[in-house]
């Protein structure tokens, strides 16, 4: 007996047995779950008809007949195909991983049934996409396309045709602003001939909101407390080429600040919560402001452990004065204490490395203040790319918080072997080990070997970033350095180094750092055959071989918010360096650098820094040793000029140096145009600096500091965080340069590991 529909009459019988016959992918089990009868009931013919029509919405059949073999209820059906794969042609603007996300939203992805019923939705919902992004005339067809083994393949073809272009921007109602300036604001608008590289022009709905709440913030910031945006119309041309928008609004009148009050439980003094609010009586309306006042009071409140804290400014308009009397209420919460500290992704970098960065600790009040200054130390450490500490609630607590630090590590260490070139070492070849976190530990090492024709040098260096538990850091290094000044346009001598030494980083506040360091050195001194007769009177009077202990001292403040390419902060070093009594020779150095950083906008910052610079001799040594002398020219210090160049010079016209350097610079920062590259940076430059010696000598210098005399230069600079370090280019344009002064327009240091 068939039982093809409910409407087919039939006899109830016993079942006995169930057979399903047709299933490829889907269990039985499947199939026995719809069904409202089991092996040893009967079935009706009401029973058979709730069996259909359960077996078809599930969505998995697109046929399902019952038939009777003896006591046996047989089952067919037949199954819908499976969506093997769907690909994507001709969407150029749009990603194919955001068309499967829509298509995954209408409930079409590969794996599942298809469903064909959906093919319409997906073409409607594609179409979707491209209407937001002013595509107008897009085209989108969906073709189904049969596979072995009961799948099926589906192919989405787009014909995305050109975006619609904005034509004309209207405004009507604006009387206390005009449209010319309005339209300013808006990123949408009608291209100009200037506007090069820009796509002002096309249209999106997405761009048309991000505008429009532009222009309300404009006049709301401004005390227009009534603003409204009434209507805006957006029409097509014929073609759906052409875009007209016009925005109807409402200016209403400018109002001011009456009374700025606090409501609530307040916790901290109101005294200290009202100066931080922006606005005062009196003070022109302005939402922003007004935003600006609630965050802060929550963002103060946040640092004392309240996370939970709600700040809701509640504004009453006086219409007949045109003020706003502005009431923050303020609902603290119940102070939240830190329940648990978790790390992840840290699958190198040791867990104890990562906490003892940490400023919050668990257990103790949950302080906003601590979170933002954790996560700057670990971007401070250059062992993550990315670093994100999330504070989400404990469930079923009003007072706990979990605090759940992510990290995505970067490659820690490298083995390089190089060439590069270097616009006063010349061609360079380097060897090198680095590891920046020594088996997790965070200590590092460094064994390097450098060749120039200027210098060679062999070095090895380790520091335990936490020596003891306080944080005091650990230095050892050793270095054997040759330098033949000759080969830098410097003056005929060359130098032989050993140094040994020992360091301790002792912080003393969040942010300072005291450095105390000691190191045996030994030089070894060979003049030419050209060497001036000054170094040679130095050299009779001195020696050619010298065993020095050196002891140094210094302090910094480092509060940058990151290591590389940071935006805010900066950092402040002073420092000294003395040869101890009974050496060899005995002489000291001083120095003094300040470099600050200041966001200006979101991808623009301006870097400000200065250093100066001061050695002399005591005791025995009458003056700063020839080769310990500053130097200033060059990339590090005043770009446009050859590298160490400026400054005192020999009765051959070659630079001696001197005891004193000024130098300062100024950059303004910002990424590569049209590109998305967060290794590099662009920045436009001022420098300026010279050296001068105190000594009066005949050649060489009459023993004044004349800042008149400095060097100045500007520019335009690329910096990339290569593999093999900071690569730096420079374009730059000497200001004032005199004669003599050796120029270099363009300067590099540039490296290729291979």
């Amino acid at each position: 007996m068939l039982l093809p529909a409910v409407a087919q009459a039939f006899q109830p019988f016993q079942v006995q047995d169930i057979r399903v016959e047709g299933l490829r992918r889907i269990a039985p089990g499947t199939v026995f779950n719809y069904l409202p009868v089991r092996a040893g009931e009967r079935l009706d013919q009401r029973q058979a008809a709730t069996a259909i029509r359960d077996l078809y919405a599930t969505g998995f059949f697109q046929d399902v007949r019952l038939e009777r073999d003896g006591d046996v209820l047989v089952i067919e059906v037949r199954e819908r195909p499976a969506v093997a794969r769907i690909e994507f042609r001709g969407n150029d603007s749009i990603p194919t991983e955001d068309l499967r996300d829509s298509l995954r939203e209408v409930g079409l992805r590969e794996g599942e049934v298809l469903d064909r019923a959906l093919l319409t939705g997906v073409e409607n919902e594609l179409r979707k996409q491209y209407f937001a992004r002013g595509q107008y005339d897009a085209q989108v067809t969906a073709t189904v396309s049969p596979l072995p083994r009961n799948r099926v393949g589906v192919r989405i073809d787009v014909v995305e045709g050109e975006t619609a272009r904005v034509s004309e921007l209207h405004f009507v109602g604006n009387q206390a602003v005009g449209s010319d300036r309005l339209r300013g604001l808006f990123t949408l608008g009608r291209k100009r001939w200037y506007h090069f590289f820009s796509s002002r022009d096309e249209y999106s709905r997405d761009k048309l909101e991000a505008d429009l709440e532009r222009l309300r913030s404009y006049y709301q910031d401004r005390g227009y407390a009534n603003f409204r945006i009434n209507s805006t119309q957006v029409s097509l041309s014929p073609d759906l080429q052409r875009i007209y928008i016009t925005v109807n609004l409402s200016e209403g009148e400018p109002f001011g600040i009456g009374e700025v009050r606090l409501a609530g439980s307040t916790i901290l003094p109101r005294e200290e919560l009202r100066e931080l609010i922006p606005l005062a009586e009196g003070d022109r309306y302005s939402r922003g402001q007004i935003t600006a006042g609630a965050q802060a009071i929550s963002e103060r409140l946040a640092e004392d452990g309240y996370a939970f804290a709600r700040v809701n400014p509640v504004p009453e308009v006086d219409e007949e004065n045109k003020t706003v009397t502005l009431t923050y209420f303020v609902e603290p919460g119940k102070r939240a204490y830190v329940r648990r500290i978790n790390i992840h992704g840290n699958y190198r970098t040791q867990d104890e490395v990562i906490r003892r960065e940490l400023r919050q600790m668990e257990a103790g009040w949950l302080s906003a203040e601590d979170i933002k200054r954790s996560r700057e130390r670990l971007n401070r450490l250059g062992f993550f790319d990315q670093v994100q500490i999330e504070t989400p609630q404990v469930p079923g607590t009003d007072d706990q918080v979990d605090v759940n630090v992510s990290v995505v590590e970067r490659l820690s260490g490298s083995f390089q072997i190089g060439v590069g070139y270097g616009e006063s070492q010349g061609v360079m070849l380097n060897a090198s080990v680095h590891q920046d976190n020594v088996l997790g530990t965070g200590d590092r090492l460094g064994v390097t070997l450098n060749t120039s024709e200027v210098d060679t040098v062999y070095s090895v260096s380790y520091l335990e970033r936490f020596w003891t538990r306080s944080g005091i850091s650990r230095s050892f290094n050793g270095s054997y350095r040759e330098t033949d000044a000759r080969e830098a346009d410097l003056r005929d001598y060359r130098f032989e180094t050993l140094n040994l030494g020992v360091g301790f980083g002792i912080p003393v506040t969040e942010y300072d750092t005291l450095h105390l360091g000691v190191a045996y050195e030994n030089l070894e001194l060979e003049l030419g055959d050209e060497a001036s007769q000054h170094i040679k009177d130095w050299v009779d009077e001195n020696g050619d071989d010298f065993d020095m202990l050196k002891a140094s001292v210094s302090w910094s403040r480092d509060t940058r918010n990151r290591a590389i390419f940071p935006t805010r902060g900066g950092v402040q070093k002073l420092g000294a360096e003395v040869t101890v009594p009974g050496s060899d020779l005995e002489f000291y150095k001083l120095s003094y650098s300040n470099k600050r950083y200041f966001p200006l906008l979101d991808s623009l910052t301006l870097s400000v820094e200065g250093a100066i610079g001061y050695g002399n001799g005591y005791g025995d040594t009458r003056e700063l040793p020839f080769f310990e002398n500053f130097y200033a020219g060059g990339m590090t210090t005043v770009r446009g000029y050859k590298g160490s160049s400026l400054g005192p010079r020999d009765e051959d016209g070659d630079p001696t140096g001197g005891n004193v350097r000024v130098v300062g610079r100024a950059e303004l920062i910002f990424p590569v145009p049209f590109t998305d590259l967060p290794s590099v940076r662009m920045a436009a430059f001022v420098d300026g600096g010279n050296v001068y010696d105190t000594e009066p000598d005949a050649f060489t210098s009459d023993g004044d500091i004349d800042l008149s005399r400095m060097r100045y230069a500007s520019g335009l600079a690329l910096t990339w965080i290569s593999p093999l370090g900071a690569l730096t280019v420079s374009l730059a344009q000497a200001l004032n340069a005199e004669v003599g002064d050796k120029t270099e327009t363009f300067q590099f240091s540039l490296g290729t590991a291979f």
